[in-house]
């Protein structure tokens, strides 16, 4: 999946693998999970990420892009966010702040969900314009989860 620009990551592959597994309430399609049944629930995710071009200006100080869960409805909100790791060198005459050519951003934390609540993955770029291939190159991909555990 390549962006430029803030989104809600949508067209998941659902394929089983080990350690992994498909959830009815997880609407592949359009990236939705819908919380079955109020609890509190841990969220995490591993992306794996890949600049398409090489970064060519500094970034500016408030650029700053991530990934964060949200909720979307019915009272959005953010829930968890990692940060993209960012190269900060200052040394004579020069500052530059860079996003790394490839890394993996990982988030996770427990939250308290309602029944009904619809989850989402979203790419926020805050400034960043360069297109990012998200899993990476070759398979290292995308991975999310969110479990109830009380």
């Amino acid at each position: 999946m390549t962006v430029t620009g803030s989104e809600q990551l949508v067209s998941w592959q659902t394929v089983a693998t080990p350690g992994s597994y498909p959830n009815p309430n997880f609407n592949a399609l359009d990236g939705i999970y819908t919380v079955p049944e109020t609890g509190r629930y841990s969220i995490s995710a591993t992306i794996n990420y890949q600049t398409t071009a090489a970064i060519t200006l500094s970034l500016g100080a408030g650029v700053n892009p991530a990934f964060a869960v949200q909720r979307i409805t019915p009272d959005p909100a953010t829930l968890v966010t990692g940060l993209f790791p960012i190269l900060n060198i200052q040394v004579t005459l020069l500052t530059l702040r860079a996003v790394l050519g490839n890394g993996t951003v990982t988030l996770a934390r427990e939250v308290e969900l309602t029944a009904g609540d619809q989850i989402g993955l979203f790419y926020i770029a805050n400034g960043l314009t360069i297109g990012l291939d998200l899993g990476g190159s070759g398979q290292q991909g995308i991975f999310w989860s969110i479990n109830q555990i009380a």
